[in-house]
């Protein structure tokens, strides 16, 4: 992003600040919630890890501030934002997330895709009409896949929720980002060979979301700068490229 665009990214953020947002004081620690999926967020015995955990902290450290992360439901993002207790979340965004959080910087765009069985691949997504779809709550939905006629949306509590609905054969394919629906796979031991071809829906964005409750011009200032920055030297796609290749296998979209 140029300096020029940012700077009007910036501004525009600083005019949609309540009334007083402006003297509040920065957070003491910035705290960072990550939503519970694989490989984006996990809790293990040392603690959250995780790409979107690493990703995170790193934002916190190159804007100078010390940082806490825990990992959360995919739902619940939105809450902790709107409530306050939470100041940051990484995350894909839809109109409720909208609502609680001011949009900051583009982190991440990954291909969204569908996923379906090895034995009843989709090839189009005309392919979907009359079938069923799993989708994690408040993931946004596509206006290509909303006008699929007679599609039956199933929401579900989280990825690996999604792939077990789909390899248990409770709905026809399941819906979201490439990383989040393989990995999710491969935490219950599943690995890619096992489903069809994944078909790309679009892209999405992973944004830096930060509560209402939080920002100040200072605070989103130095957040959009930390971002801009690890996009320049190449830190965040170097993460996301170790991610891939994880994976092993060229079918992945990238």
């Amino acid at each position: 992003m140029s300096d020029r665009r940012r700077s009007v990214c910036v501004a525009s953020l600083f005019a949609c600040l309540p009334v007083g947002s402006a003297q509040a004081a920065e957070p003491v620690v910035l705290r960072i919630d990550t939503i519970q999926s694989e490989p984006f967020g996990r809790v293990g015995p040392q603690g959250p890890s995780g790409l979107m955990v690493e990703i995170g902290l790193l934002i916190a450290q190159r804007a100078g501030l010390a940082a806490e992360n825990r990992v959360v439901p995919y739902a619940r993002t939105v809450l902790s934002l709107q409530d306050g207790s939470t100041d940051m979340v990484l995350r894909f965004t839809n109109d409720e997330i909208k609502a609680v959080a001011h949009q900051v910087a583009p982190v991440l765009p990954l291909p969204t895709v569908l996923v379906s069985r090895r034995e009843a691949p989709l090839q189009r997504l005309e392919d979907l009409s009359h079938l069923s779809l799993a989708v994690p709550r408040s993931f946004p939905m596509p206006e290509s896949l909303a006008r699929v006629p007679y599609l039956r949306v199933q929401w579900v509590n989280s990825n690996e929720h999604a792939i077990q609905m789909l390899m248990g054969r409770r709905v026809d394919a399941a819906y979201g980002s490439n990383l989040g629906l393989f990995g999710a796979a491969r935490g219950v031991g599943l690995r890619m060979q096992e489903f069809a071809r994944p078909l790309v829906v679009e892209r999405q964005t992973f944004w830096l979301h930060l509560s209402r409750r939080s920002a100040t011009p200072a605070l989103i200032e130095r957040l959009t700068k930390a971002v801009d920055s690890l996009h320049r030297d190449g830190s965040i796609t170097r993460l996301y490229q170790r991610a891939l290749e994880e994976f092993g296998d060229d079918r992945m979209p990238v």
